[in-house]
């Protein structure tokens, strides 16, 4: 009996259980059709925007001038915000000037740009809804 009652208790939290989904996210502004895509999905303003540091981090082989990603394992209601850059020479870094400002195309979500440098968290931050799209354009 104790067993059946400890069995009932414990499937009763299973409502808890965040609802996962995945996000469709439309890449423009690419021109070059070689390198990859260096995507990072972050939580949280403590690492944003610094690439591979992400909670979730995705490497996508460039094949066409639009790229469509399907990202999947993202909390429903949960708020995130999204980098990404084109790695052309697959060199896996954002590669900078002597002045310190970036050589190839990078982007947020929300299309967020920075004054002098990378936008707020705030600016590029999105709440996940079912059936949710994105889309970036990399300048």
């Amino acid at each position: 009996m104790k067993w059946i009652l400890f069995i009932l208790i414990l499937g009763s939290f299973s409502f808890l259980k965040s609802e996962r989904t995945s996000v469709e996210l439309k890449i423009h502004g690419v021109t070059e059709l070689k390198g990859n895509l260096m995507i990072a999905i972050y939580k949280s303003a403590d690492k944003f925007p610094k690439f591979g540091k992400g909670d979730i981090n995705v490497v996508h082989k460039v094949q066409t001038k639009i790229s469509s990603i399907h990202i999947s394992d993202l909390e429903v209601g949960t708020t995130y915000a999204l980098a990404v850059f084109h790695d052309v020479n697959e060199n896996k870094f954002l590669d900078k000037n002597f002045l310190g400002m970036p050589e190839e195309k990078y982007g947020f979500s929300n299309d967020a740009r920075g004054t002098f440098g990378p936008p707020y968290y705030r600016e590029a931050s999105f709440t996940v809804s079912n059936q949710h799209k994105l889309s970036v354009t990399i300048r």
